[in-house]
């Protein structure tokens, strides 16, 4: 760290003299449509890299050579060039723009003004996803882009969250390929959201098919902040923050429990006279174990940036701590980033920069089970004995297998510690007026090491450990991309723009696992922790791996005609060591078109419409997110059977997973038509897409007869929907700056074939023996299947002559949907869907003078959760609050069954099937800055200090902890 710091220093230095050779600028830079001063607009040395942008009042100061030109630029405004010659203020008056389309968004290896793309893009820019306290940036994107649905999984300190495009393509991998700075990478985890500059979704095929088989899923490209040309600016920006659990499930207390459960115990066995029952003694221990596991969690940051830069080289260097004290004890994460992002213009045609990342992580890790045990363990037992020992079932208290939560924590020692440095390193060489090279090459390493320690411990009969055991593993894993591309772009005759874009790529992904397992290792101190210090009888090890390439070829020409009639057309040639020699290389085009309605002659004369575009795309993708090595036969070992003389063990192995050569690419079809809209000079901005996209040749495990199972290209599926999107900039005459956006998608997800003689997949494992999910031709992927419910038997003479001669007053009644007077499997039916059919998301920030808010919102509709946790039933575990609302006996109600330890009751139906829709308030933030006078006498360039709501408020009614766990699949 010495010796980092050290070089900052001495780059700072070398900046500072080469500055003292200019002469200083000053000026303010005001609106004409309102005589403010505008932030944030970029100043601009002209044919160099020399810049700054104005303030919160639209002052700047840049120093600049000798008779320079500077170039004022700023979104929805028209630019403006101005000699400076030897004056040291120069005022600038902006008009503005009434095509106010100069915006500028990132595409698949490049850039292009937003009046040209012909693809379905979302753009989320800086200040739309800063100051947001969470741990990841795809939290800082929730809502924010039409088609994007993004899902936090659970609490758990430094889990990202599940992101899906325009819907589920697959019952494999559905997620999309993330492009930081042009290198590619599964997740963002690394990433820091305060060094993003910018994100862009792209949705179509259009904007897709340049990354072929990566494409499938949708691409995030993340830009990080670059320096800017002027005076060297440090900023350092900071919170702290606390957290607690939210929508916890009332539980029934000991009274409440002693009632239930031997109800449950009489009804599970009303033939027995002699069921032992739970004395009422029982009730004088009241456990709350929500109270005992969860905690109010602590989260802070720290970010300390440095940028600046001269006419030649640009750089951005930022450090980032971020820790969050989970909400279930012992659960912590933290993790350090440091970025270093620079560019030099070598020569005139020649430009090399780097965009690096270094990141180091620990989490504490809690048992994936201890919420659950919380959830189930029954009230009347004590948290710990008067002894000082850890309380357990007995008899007397319930008898019931769950464990004891406090123990499973104190009892637990798991760790994870990380380390990632992903990069690119690039250059830029222009020649002949016209072409660009470029060399990128990129670098994604990481290094992860898991612990895991057991002590010897005996809670219970069944809460125990008899010796202390150690878990250790660790995994590597690097990818390799290198990258070349040539540009070409010119204007011919004023009236036609091509930019021709081609290239090759190649990627080396590899990774490799090892680890083993020791009993007996001494438990006094993790500095003696070692598997050598444990008993080699009963050792355990394994070691895998795997590698895999990828080699492509790309091909993009977008064309334009009068600003008005737009063309692109993408190719990209796949080759991916996934698949077999036979099948190993895929062709993925597509083709974009689009009309600038705006720019016709007839549409000059009306100052109501500034924008107007109609677009349409349609192309081929690839989805390569599968298991490695499916088409290569696998040998299981140690498979050894008895025979020959005298009947022993011989040594074997065979083949356990048949497997075909002929294993093609996922490929998706995708029709986009979208309509773009500006009134009122762009105050008021819309956009609309319909699209329709179809996976096909999608990868299963399908039986065969025989009973053989393979995977092969079997299934289609089908995602279509319309997605909205609007937003309004605006200012107000006292003073009101606002910006209110909001986005909806709609989603109809369908499996449309399975391939496999129409054998539904079955999935959703409920661990009591039961499936809740029913994958068939019609619905759609991970669809809900059971019985439906219609009512409770409310007397014996209800139950006779039914198709439930077995039920009991009290039990559910489910639908003979078949009518032939029997419930049996046939009787099961579609239950609804985990998947949104609709999910929008709400954004609004507002300024006056010195203070700002910002509230965003975001929902979803249309899915349902499976509440898992009431259907599962061993025994005595606890009950929910709401089943003391059960049937007791005729006309009690209709709704809820008798409570019984098991039974038919349990089974898969929509009694547990649950509305997923939700609202939920994402963030609510206000702020102040503090006035400019004040702070020039500290010194300081600005200061912004804000109090912040993560997720206050969620507006459902699933019963669960979060809704949010049904929104995927």
């Amino acid at each position: 760290m010495k010796k980092s710091a050290t070089l900052i220093v001495l780059l700072l230095f070398t900046l500072g003299s080469a500055f003292a050779q200019t002469q200083r600028v000053t000026g303010t830079v005001t609106a004409q449509d309102n005589n403010q001063g505008l932030p944030g607009v970029s100043v601009l040395v002209k044919g160099t890299s020399n810049g700054t942008a104005t303030d919160g009042e639209g002052n700047y100061s840049l120093s600049v050579p000798p008779n320079a030109t500077l170039v004022f630029s700023f979104i929805g405004y028209t630019s403006q060039e101005i000699v400076v010659g030897e004056r040291s203020v120069v005022n600038v008056l902006l008009v503005p723009d009434q095509q106010a389309l100069s915006e500028v968004v990132v595409v698949g290896y490049g850039t292009q003004k937003k009046s040209d793309v012909t693809g379905a893009i979302s753009s989320v820019k800086e200040q739309e996803i800063a100051f947001r306290p969470v741990a990841s940036a795809e939290q800082a994107l929730q809502g924010k882009a039409a088609g994007v649905l993004i899902t936090s999984n659970n609490g758990t300190p430094g889990e990202p969250p599940t992101i899906r495009i325009r819907g589920v393509s697959t019952v494999g991998n559905s997620n999309p390929l993330f492009v930081v700075d042009g290198m590619f990478v599964d997740n963002i985890n690394y990433l820091n959201p305060a060094d993003i500059a910018s994100i862009e979704v792209l949705k179509d095929a259009s904007s897709l098919a340049i990354y072929g088989v990566r494409g499938a899923n949708g691409v995030i490209l993340v830009t990080t902040k670059g320096g800017q040309a002027g005076q060297t600016s440090v900023t350092y920006d900071g919170y702290a923050g606390f957290s607690q659990v939210q929508n916890l499930i009332p539980m029934a207390n000991s009274a409440d429990y002693v009632t239930l459960n031997n109800e449950a115990r009489r009804n599970s066995d009303p033939n027995n006279p002699n069921v032992p029952l739970i004395p009422a003694s029982a009730a004088a221990t009241n456990t709350n174990w929500y109270n005992e596991i969860f905690r109010t969690g602590y989260i802070q940051n720290h970010q300390l940036n440095v940028a600046g830069g001269s006419e030649r080289l640009t750089y951005n260097v930022s450090a980032n701590y971020f820790s969050q004290q989970g909400n279930v004890r012992t659960s912590d994460f933290e993790r350090i980033t440091l970025r270093f992002n620079n560019s030099y213009q070598a020569t005139k045609f020649l430009k090399l920069g780097s965009n690096l990342a270094f990141t180091r992580f620990r989490s504490d890790n809690v048992p994936a089970s201890v919420v659950q045990s919380a959830y189930l363990a029954p009230p009347t037992i004590p948290v710990r004995l008067p002894n000082g020992d850890f309380g357990f079932p007995t008899s007397e208290n319930s008898g019931t297998t769950v464990a004891n939560p406090v123990a499973q924590l104190a009892f637990n020692d798991n760790f994870t510690r990380g380390a990632r440095l992903v990069g690119s390193v690039f250059a830029d060489v222009n020649f002949l007026k016209y072409f660009t090279f470029r060399s990128n090459f990129g670098l994604d390493a990481n290094l992860d090491r898991t612990f895991d320690f057991v002590p010897q411990y005996r809670v219970s009969a069944f809460q125990f450990s008899e010796r202390s055991r150690l878990t250790k593993g660790y995994s590597v894993g690097s990818s390799l991309l290198w990258e070349n591309t040539l540009n070409f772009t010119r204007t011919f005759n004023d009236a036609h723009n091509v930019t021709v874009l081609a290239g090759i790529t190649s990627q080396r992904i590899q990774g490799e696992t090892f680890g083993g397992t020791r009993n007996d290792v001494p438990g006094y101190s993790r500095s003696v922790q070692y598997l050598n210090l444990g008993n080699e009888v009963g050792q355990t090890n394994s070691d895998g791996g795997f590698v895999f390439t990828y080699l492509s070829y790309l091909l993009r020409v977008n064309y334009s005609f009068l600003d008005r009639y737009l063309l692109t057309a993408s190719f990209r040639r796949d080759g991916s060591s996934r698949f077999p020699a036979s099948n190993r290389y895929g062709n993925f085009p597509a083709i974009g078109v689009g009309w600038r309605i705006s720019e016709e002659a007839f549409m000059k004369n009306q100052t109501v419409v500034s924008n107007l575009k109609l677009r349409a795309s349609y192309g081929l993708l690839g989805n390569t997110n599968i298991q490695d090595y499916l088409f290569i036969p696998k040998i299981a070992p140690n498979l050894n059977p008895i025979f020959g003389q005298g009947q022993t063990p011989q040594p074997g192995a065979t083949e356990l997973n048949p497997v075909t050569s002929n294993l093609l690419w996922e490929s998706v079809r995708q029709l986009d038509i979208g309509m773009e809209v500006g009134l009122l000079a762009n105050k008021l901005s819309l956009e609309v897409d319909y699209y329709d996209r179809t996976t096909s040749d999608m990868i299963l495990n399908v039986r065969r007869p025989g009973g053989i199972q393979i995977d092969e290209n079997a299934a289609r599926a089908r995602n279509r929907g319309v997605e909205l999107s609007a937003r309004w900039n605006d200012k107000t005459d006292f003073g009101l700056t606002y910006s209110i956006a909001a986005n909806l998608t709609t989603v109809n997800n369908r499996v449309l074939d399975l391939g496999n003689g129409g054998v539904a997949i079955i999935g959703g494992s409920l661990g009591n023996g039961r499936n809740a999910t029913f994958t068939d031709v019609g619905n759609p992927i991970g669809a809900f299947w059971g019985y439906q419910v219609a009512g409770v038997f409310q007397t014996a003479d209800q139950v006779r002559g039914g198709a439930q001669p077995n039920a009991q007053p009290g039990d559910l009644i489910f639908r003979d949907q078949n009518n032939d007077n029997r419930i049996d499997g046939d009787d099961r039916v579609y239950l609804g869907s985990p998947l949104p059919s609709v999910f929008w998301g709400f954004n609004s920030n507002l300024a006056y003078g010195a203070f700002d808010l910002a509230f965003d919102l975001q929902g979803t509709h249309g899915n349902k959760i499976y509440n898992g946790r009431r259907a599962l039933r061993f025994g005595n575990e606890n009950y929910e609050q709401s089943v003391m609302n059960r049937w007791t006996g005729p006309n009690s109600t209709n709704a809820d069954p008798r409570v019984t330890n098991g039974g038919d009751n349990y089974e898969v139906s929509d009694y547990f099937i649950q509305n997923g829709g939700f609202v939920r308030i994402r963030n609510v933030q206000l702020g102040y800055r503090f006035p400019k006078t004040l702070l020039d006498r500290v010194r300081l360039k600005a200061l912004r200090v804000y109090v912040n709501a993560l997720n206050p408020v969620t507006i459902t009614q699933y019963k669960g902890f979060s809704p949010e766990v049904g929104s995927q699949a």
